[in-house]
């Protein structure tokens, strides 16, 4: 180890050659020497209070760099003034920032620098009584202040105001306030100015002072941190890969650089070592460690227990319960709504029961002392147009996933069943899509800490909440979640594995994802056949979905086939007025039209509505669906004045019914515009189409098969309007997307790439129209 040597204070300097914003917290093991002092008074102190107990950084400094600045302001022309608190969770630095601008002021402003183990109250009151010896104090009253006939505090702080030299003292490890405030340590003096290292953020011993919060850092200081420990292992685009994974803990960073820095037998890569971090790193990281260093400051696995164990003296035992539950959930950014945490909802789980147990009564308790700790923070995420925002908390995902590694076997399935219990309870009826986006992302983090099926239930009603609403992205990334879990835990071709990549395969033809959803309906088909017969329901919502897909390639021949097939068993099935039946029956008509037969797509389409009015109501949606279906085959037919009105009709239709923004509605809306359009009614369609467009991209992304087709026929308005310049560059536009994502040859680029040769033909006549007048 680099520490400098103490004769009377043997101190354990973890984290030796570290850089500075990834040191951890330091810890000091206590041996108190007998030295003789002057007079006839012998006692326990430190041998030296002025060396800071931690290592030397090995690299340069990174980030930080206004608080640094503003900290040395207060070190040279601020004394006197509030003390300087640095709170943060475990590993982040702070005793690194606080040796940073300790040193800097020592060496280069001319003052006297203490530095205070304040772990502990023997360790508190034995540097502050070393600090008053170094000040001036006499025997006679060091000997008074070791045998408690004077306060130790009133003492040291006398002989800091008596002090000559401007001071610095540094209060390290002040992870336990309460010390500081029952011993009336942290005072004021005009001589000098305190710097406190402390993981509680909420103590009131801190009111008055200047607190400042340090995290995570920078992913671009992330990143350096770990080249300059470990140059040459990675490219840049490496070293940022390691420092996402590692969420950027400052402690993480430098185990992991320490760790790649020091291999001998077997030089690993960035790369190496991504690949070998598992779901719980800290084993992993732990052997970068000192092997000297036995204390958990030491050792990134128990860090946190530190907190912990504070909030344990503290009677909050149940906060281990509550970490344990957080640990089910989503990290940082995701955030967990408190409303979550409701102590009514609590306590109908499991969680009563656990050891420790963590009722609704004491779960308060429990949350403040954990964000008191550092080990979560409260932040409000600002709510939906016209909603308030939402108090939430969030936890950083190394702690969550340390705490998931080491939890007892015994209690996991119920905290996991516990969490799922929760998270169902909080989807209100019906949810608004803050309440699904607030929540999603801790139903698929739930997965990775379940051992059973209990989450799947969660999962699919979320995933459906989404799809039902149009939102394919979410939609598509619970459905790959919820599918790869049931795979992995009843095997691929089981019912419930096959339907959720049944549900897989329709999130990717909402999101255009035309081929994919092709390969994974396909694969599905094949095993519910074998699995099921030809004519099961399941079977055949199969068969119903991969027709969609291969509409979406512009492959309507084999989509007819399909949906015939789907058809024929539907009606023998289920009946010919059951919702699925007719949504076959509509879709079949939409693919009979597209292959031109549109007198017989109007036909299906006119019976879908039929049935669909008289079996489910007008205001059903199939009923919207089949309107918007026979309005799209009339308009197919050419007969545009009696489409316009069927269209507008739709749209209004289908805006009552899904809601403004949904995919069917902007369809319907769509349809109006291209209808417009062959009124020539440019203007109108313009302002619809440009609606459509931005909704989509919203939406869908701006490379959608939908969004693409808007875009053409903006291009075709903007062409009949006379602007076509503009027309040429939103169709080539609109041409690349579509090689891109549909291919040179599908019928949709084919048509758009007509609607580009028919605008450069109109600039080329207008340019020469030009030169001849």
């Amino acid at each position: 180890m680099s520490d400098r040597p103490h004769s009377s204070a043997s101190a354990s300097a973890s984290g030796s050659g570290r850089v500075y914003q990834a040191q951890r917290d330091q810890y000091v093991t206590e041996h108190h020497h007998h030295a003789p002092a002057p007079g006839d008074w012998m006692g326990p102190v430190p041998h030296s209070v002025r060396v800071p107990l931690t290592a030397e950084p090995a690299t340069a400094l990174r980030d930080r760099v206004e608080l640094r600045d503003q900290l040395m302001r207060s070190v040279t022309h601020g004394r006197g003034g509030p003390a300087q608190v640095l709170h943060g969770m475990a590993g982040c630095g702070k005793t690194a920032l606080a040796r940073h601008v300790f040193t800097q002021a020592v060496e280069r402003k001319g003052v006297i620098g203490f530095w205070v183990d304040s772990s502990s109250a023997t360790s508190l009151r034995s540097f502050m009584i070393g600090i008053a010896a170094d000040r001036g104090a006499s025997p006679v009253e060091l000997e008074a202040a070791h045998a408690g006939r004077r306060p130790a505090a009133d003492l040291a702080w006398d002989c800091l105001a008596r002090s000559v030299e401007p001071w610095l003292l540094v209060l390290d490890n002040a992870d336990e306030p309460r010390l500081l405030q029952e011993g009336g340590w942290l005072r004021r003096s005009p001589r000098g100015t305190v710097l406190v290292t402390t993981r509680d953020t909420a103590a009131a011993v801190w009111r008055g002072c200047d607190t400042h919060p340090v995290g995570v850092l920078p992913l671009t200081a992330a990143a350096q941190v770990l080249f300059d420990l470990a140059p040459g292992t990675g490219d840049p685009e490496d070293f940022e890969r390691l420092a996402l994974r590692l969420d950027r803990h400052p402690l993480a960073l430098s185990l992991a650089g320490n760790h790649l820095r020091r291999q001998l037998l077997e030089r690993w890569t960035v790369s190496d070592y991504l690949e070998r971090l598992p779901e719980d790193p800290s084993e992993l990281l732990d052997q970068a460690s000192d092997p000297s260093e036995e204390h958990a400051r030491a050792r990134f696995s128990s860090t946190w227990q530190l907190s912990l164990d504070a909030l344990d003296r503290q009677n909050l035992p149940e906060a281990v319960t509550l970490l344990r539950l957080l640990s089910c959930f989503a990290a940082q950014p995701a955030t967990v709504p408190l409303g979550l945490l409701a102590p009514a909802r609590l306590d109908t789980t499991a969680l009563g029961r656990l050891d420790p147990p963590l009722t609704g009564a004491r779960a308060d308790a429990a949350l403040r002392g954990l964000v008191a700790t550092s080990l979560v923070s409260l932040l409000d995420v600002p709510g939906d147009r016209g909603r308030p925002p939402v108090r939430g908390l969030q936890a950083h995902g190394l702690l969550l996933d340390t705490v998931a590694g080491r939890m007892p076997a015994e209690v996991r399935d119920d905290l996991v069943r516990s969490a799922a219990e929760l998270l169902e309870a909080a989807i209100p009826d019906p949810p608004e899509d803050q309440d699904l986006r607030l929540l999603a992302p801790h139903a698929i983090a739930l997965l990775r800490r379940s051992r059973g099926p209990e989450p799947l239930p969660l999962i699919r009603r979320l995933r459906s909440l989404y799809y039902e609403r149009g939102q394919f992205t979410a939609a598509l990334d619970l459905a790959v979640a919820a599918q790869r879990f049931s795979s992995g835990l009843f095997g691929a071709e089981h019912g419930e594995a096959l339907s959720d990549a049944h549900e897989t395969g329709r999130a990717q033809s909402g999101l255009g994802l035309f081929a994919e959803a092709e390969q994974t309906l396909r694969g599905v088909l094949t095993s519910r056949e074998v699995l099921l017969g030809a004519d099961d329901p399941l079977t055949l919502d199969t068969v119903h979905a991969l027709g969609i897909a291969l509409y979406g390639l512009g492959r309507w021949a084999e989509d007819e086939q399909l949906l015939r097939r789907a058809l024929d068993g539907r009606e023998r099935v289920l009946g010919s007025s059951h919702p699925d039946t007719l949504d076959t029956l509509g879709r079949l008509a939409e693919a009979v039209g597209e292959l031109g037969r549109w007198e017989e797509a109007r036909s299906l389409a006119r019976t879908t509505l039929e049935r669909s009015q008289a079996g489910l109501g007008v205001s059903h949606p199939n009923t919207v669906l089949s309107l918007l279906a026979h309005a799209w085959a009339v308009a197919g037919e050419e007969r545009w004045d009696e489409a316009e009105p069927l269209a507008r009709e739709t749209a209004l239709a289908a805006g009552e019914v899904f809601g403004p923004e949904h995919p069917r509605t902007l369809a319907a809306r769509h349809l109006h515009a291209t209808v417009l359009l062959r009124l020539r009614r440019w203007q109108e369609a313009e302002e619809l189409l440009r609606h459509v467009i931005a909704a989509r991209e919203s939406m869908l992304g701006p490379e959608h098969s939908h969004t693409l087709s808007a875009r053409t026929d903006l291009a075709t308005v903007l062409a009949g309007s006379n602007r076509a310049e503009e027309a040429v560059t939103v169709a080539a536009a609109t041409l690349d997307g579509y090689v891109r994502t549909l291919g040179r040859d599908h019928p949709r680029t084919e048509r758009c790439r007509a609607v580009l040769r028919t605008a450069q033909e109109a600039c080329a006549a207008a340019r020469a129209a030009k030169e001849t007048s």
